[in-house]
């Protein structure tokens, strides 16, 4: 399969004028980095010298950072703390294309934001320190949430669910953003926890990977076939358009479930360094790339092609839209015909 060069680059021009609703558990990613020239005489662990620190988006706010990658302007809903770390996150999201009043915020009173912090040094993760309590929503809560919803899912093109199992997305939310989005023939893509698999009903396409999908099922997935049975059962219990698994090494595999039609694209990863964030850059093009016109397979094939260049990447890391026709025409996935 190619894409026509002329379908890329109109696609692309419809990225900027599309917003896209991203709803879910938003993490505070910290990273202190350094090097480690001695060990403490205190205990047996590595001293770090530290050298530099950043501060970035993580959880759904990584799909936000993919967005604003690519050129699209997101809608954000999700809940931080106050504290230092709500106002980092905060600050960073108004930097990654998200307008002041398209930035829904839940502050908590009694709730920390979710803060990950990874010491690294010499280009290895010594540890990492998590700062989190996970409740979840109370009903007044969605209540407010839901006030607002409903006229910003109005004004999206599509709406990504980002379940990190943090509290945020809660089933009896999950359930009523779906409703609202139906109703307003909005796709609604869904980056799926375990514990709430089952509760995507009559969704766009869900992107869970393999290890997800055998865990939800209660097997073990690794060949086509055993994808295949897999993504018609799950199908046959959410009614989605789609199923998307992905497969690490083996790339993804992806279901229509109207026509019945199966794709397997392999991987295009050269090189792994990391694969954090990947299924956040997965679920990010390929519900931008449908919202501004590709097909289903097209707009796997460019979030698989995606995926293979942030892995090739150090941390949670983003794609731009040179990076992505670079990468379609070297792997000759591209028709250069207009």
């Amino acid at each position: 399969m190619k894409i026509k060069k002329s379908l890329l680059h109109k696609t692309f021009a419809k990225l900027s004028q599309i917003k896209v609703l991203v709803i879910g558990d938003l993490i505070l990613d910290e990273y202190l980095i350094g090097s480690v020239e001695r060990i403490s005489p205190e205990a047996p662990v590595p001293v770090v010298w530290v050298r530099n620190e950043k501060q970035t988006l993580g959880g759904s706010g990584n799909v936000v950072q993919n967005l604003s990658s690519i050129g699209v302007n997101g809608i954000v809903y999700g809940r931080i703390g106050n504290d230092k770390a709500g106002e980092s996150l905060e600050r960073i999201l108004l930097s990654n294309s998200v307008a002041k009043e398209d930035l829904v915020l839940l502050k908590s009173k009694t709730l920390p934001t979710i803060l990950k912090t990874r010491i690294i040094a010499s280009h290895q993760q010594v540890c990492r320190v998590d700062r989190e309590e996970i409740v979840p929503l109370t009903e007044a809560e969605e209540a407010t949430i839901l006030e607002t919803l409903k006229q910003k899912i109005k004004e999206s093109s599509a709406v990504i669910l980002s379940d990190y199992d943090k509290g945020y997305l809660t089933p009896s939310l999950i359930q009523s953003v779906i409703s609202l989005c139906n109703a307003e023939e909005k796709i609604v893509t869904v980056d799926p926890q375990v514990s709430h698999f089952f509760l995507y009903q009559n969704i766009h396409i869900m992107t869970p990977n393999h290890h997800e999908a055998g865990k939800a099922l209660g097997k073990k997935l690794a060949s086509d076939s055993e994808i295949e049975s897999a993504c018609r059962e799950i199908s046959e219990r959410i009614t989605p358009d789609a199923m998307m698994i992905t497969r690490g090494e083996k790339g993804m595999s992806i279901y229509e479930r109207k026509t019945n039609t199966f794709y397997h694209i392999p991987t295009v990863a050269k090189e792994v360094f990391d694969v954090t964030g990947a299924g956040d850059t997965v679920i990010t093009t390929y519900t931008a790339f449908v919202a501004s016109g590709m097909s289903i397979k097209e707009a796997a094939l460019v979030s698989n092609v995606s995926a293979g260049i942030v892995v090739g990447k150090l941390g949670a890391a983003t794609v731009t839209q040179p990076e992505i026709e670079d990468a379609l025409r070297t792997l000759g996935y591209l028709d250069e015909e207009v």
